[in-house]
């Protein structure tokens, strides 16, 4: 069985605007056949329709299949949707000049560009529900590029909810670190961006209690306004049940300026989720 715990927070917005959210599903079932559905969920928590999705890194589109029993009709698209993301004002566009993500599973096609063309290099995810082609500076490594395209297409083809608004930050964050060989610290800031508007951080008193005791021996190079920093974060997290990381961002950005840049942030939080002093709540199926 496979179970989706929703938080209010991230189901509103949506259904406000469409009369529903869209979840997606990818799983092995226990006869090891494939599975991705698309749940259609109402603002009561009803799933008002479902399909299965099937794919092929051969075909133009997914084949969706409609399950019966279910009380509104599937939004359908003929043809993939095409949407231009116009990204945040610091994308440089140095080493990723633009990105195209094909997502079957959305029937959409996302376009994120800069200002000039570069190598077209393509990848697509492991199940091939995701596909990238990316224009980088003709001076990066192919290889190391194309790593980092399949790190991005897999974790792209896990999400539950693909957000657009964090789409805005994605081209800045890749220009920020694809020349660089992917590790652990940056594979996990990624990850974080991509989960940025449907996962909600939570610290508590006890983490701010070990943190204000053990910060020095922690983290023995941190400035004061590192200090300030990290203590601003902990204490907005406190007991937070409703703000998105995005919405936690925006909040933070308005009351210290060292924190406009959305790559340092990531930065800073994926050094505290690092460390057990913020712990991210994601929207994910769970097999019970």
């Amino acid at each position: 069985m496979r179970i989706l715990f929703i938080s209010p927070a991230l189901q509103s917005e949506q259904v406000a605007a469409t009369g529903y959210q869209e979840y997606i599903d990818v799983h092995y079932c226990k006869e090891e056949y494939l599975n991705a559905i698309k749940l259609f969920v109402d603002s009561h928590y009803n799933v008002r329709s479902q399909v299965t999705v099937k794919t092929s890194k051969n075909e133009k589109e997914a084949e969706i299949k409609e399950l019966q029993g279910f009380s509104i009709p599937i939004p359908k698209a003929s043809s993939f949707l095409q949407y231009s993301i116009k990204s945040t004002n610091d994308f440089g566009s140095y080493n990723l000049k633009s990105l195209v993500i094909k997502d079957k599973f959305r029937q959409t096609d996302y376009h994120i560009k800069g200002e000039e063309e570069g190598e077209k290099i393509e990848s697509f995810s492991s199940l091939e529900f995701i596909q990238i082609e990316a224009n980088v500076s003709s001076e990066l490594e192919t290889e190391q590029v194309k790593r980092w395209l399949l790190s991005l297409a897999n974790s792209l083809e896990t999400l539950v909810v693909l957000d657009e608004e964090l789409l805005k930050y994605l081209g800045t964050h890749l220009d920020h670190i694809i020349a660089d060989i992917p590790s652990h610290q940056v594979m996990l800031e990624l990850d974080i961006l991509l989960n940025s508007t449907i996962a909600i951080p939570h610290s508590s008193q006890a983490h701010l209690d070990i943190f204000e005791t053990h910060r020095i021996y922690i983290f023995p190079e941190l400035s004061a306004m590192g200090y300030r920093i990290y203590k601003l974060l902990l204490n907005t997290c406190l007991t937070n049940e409703h703000k998105t990381l995005m919405q936690i961002y925006n909040e933070i950005k308005k009351e210290m300026v060292q924190v406009q840049a959305f790559p340092f942030f990531l930065s800073v939080i994926s050094t505290l989720v690092t460390f057990g002093f913020i712990n991210l709540e994601k929207l994910e199926f769970l097999t019970v």
